[in-house]
């Protein structure tokens, strides 16, 4: 970890208040805004907070480690970079840096569809660690064609977000001109003067696209048609009967998010997925969502045992990665968190987050005198 950094910026919560001064307020507003009135945004923080870890300080163990079996892999720790769209909104190029120090470090890294890095580049930076989300288009040809470019760069890991079967409602990103279209106003050029070095970085790099999608939008000349192709042809509806068409297409780990109940994990897990994502989308689609690690516990409990169950929403710090753990998760993927880092300080900020929350868990199982992630639900309260 950077001696530089770490005085700059100890803990997550220092990484986005550095963010939400560097970044124009639209941008940080969008990534780290919910749905609504932002009730699942903070339940998400209160439901971790309840979860209690006991200490043993009188048994004997090892030195803990962080080393991960999942899948048929080795990792060197326990959690990965969960996927965000548009995220060349938040900083050009996070998605590539953030891919680089996943591959560095051994940990997962999950591209978004929407994502402002295309398939084929991301895959480059993050070389085995490299996972894709997909949203299924409802146009078949490019859905087929978006799974075949996942492959002939060695994607092992596709993962279908189930949560999305309606666009999430952000007020904070509807008063901000943050629709497709973009409504570019007096207010937003203001935010934007206000953070030069945002600006500059975007000015060398050009707006933020979809880059995975842009060889299917050749014909679209104006921001309206591509607002109305997002609408049409993006996004389609995931239910059983595409969920089970998906694993007959994909020969590699089927991966499930946005799972929050006992019955769609066993949906998943009938119609031949490797993995559920436990998830409410961090609180961006559904303002009346359980938190994960309130239905992580009895998921874990219905399927744990014969199927993989990751989790994600509501990351902030190593002990967040613990609580998840202790309850029967298998892998905690963040977003917002590893953002921030790149938010904060650019490419060296993806590494520095990755550090932070690596040495904050290790801390924590020391403090447990728990050896292994494996064994934190023993530590349970």
């Amino acid at each position: 970890m950077a001696d530089s950094l770490i005085s700059k910026a100890a803990c997550i919560a220092d990484l986005k208040a550095i963010t939400k001064a560097r970044i124009p307020k639209f941008a940080f507003e969008y990534l780290a805004g919910g749905c609504n009135d932002e009730n699942t945004l903070r339940q998400n923080r209160r439901a971790l907070d309840q979860v209690y870890l006991q200490p043993q300080y009188l048994a004997t163990s090892c030195p803990a480690s962080l080393t991960t079996e999942l899948m048929g892999r080795q990792y060197a720790a326990p959690f990965g970079v969960a996927p965000l769209g548009l995220s060349g909104l938040v900083w050009p190029r996070a998605a590539e840096y953030q891919a680089r120090a996943a591959k560095e470090a051994n940990i997962p890294y999950i591209l978004s569809t929407l994502a402002s890095t295309s398939i084929e580049r991301a895959a480059e930076c993050a070389g085995d660690n490299f996972w894709f989300q997909l949203y299924p288009p409802s146009d078949l040809a490019i859905r087929k064609d978006l799974m075949a470019r996942a492959k002939a760069v060695n994607c092992q890991h596709l993962v279908v977000t189930i949560d999305v079967p309606a666009a999430g409602r952000r007020p904070k990103d509807i008063r901000n001109g943050l629709a497709v279209p973009p409504k570019i106003s007096v207010k937003s050029i203001a935010q934007t003067m206000l953070r030069p070095a945002w600006a500059m970085a975007t000015v060398r790099q050009g707006m933020p696209q979809f880059a995975s999608m842009m060889p299917y939008m050749k014909d679209i000349s104006n921001l309206r048609e591509v607002a109305n192709y997002i609408r049409t042809t993006l996004k389609d509806v995931v239910d059983l009967p595409m969920l089970q068409q998906l694993r007959e297409d994909w020969s590699g780990k089927l991966i499930v998010k946005g799972v929050l109940s006992v019955a769609d994990a066993q949906k998943a897990l009938e119609a031949g997925a490797d993995a559920i994502i436990v998830s409410n989308h961090g609180g961006r689609q559904l303002d009346a969502a359980r938190p994960s690690v309130t239905a992580l516990e009895e998921i874990v409990a219905a399927v744990g045992d014969k199927m993989v169950v990751m989790v994600d929403s509501g990351v902030e710090s190593g002990p967040d990665i613990a609580r998840f753990l202790a309850q029967g998760a298998q892998m905690v993927f963040a977003g917002r968190a590893f953002m921030y880092g790149v938010g904060a300080f650019g490419e060296p900020g993806a590494a520095h987050c990755i550090d932070l929350l690596r040495q904050e868990l290790l801390q924590v199982m020391e403090q447990l005198r728990c050896p292994t992630t494996t064994q934190l639900p023993n530590y349970l309260l």
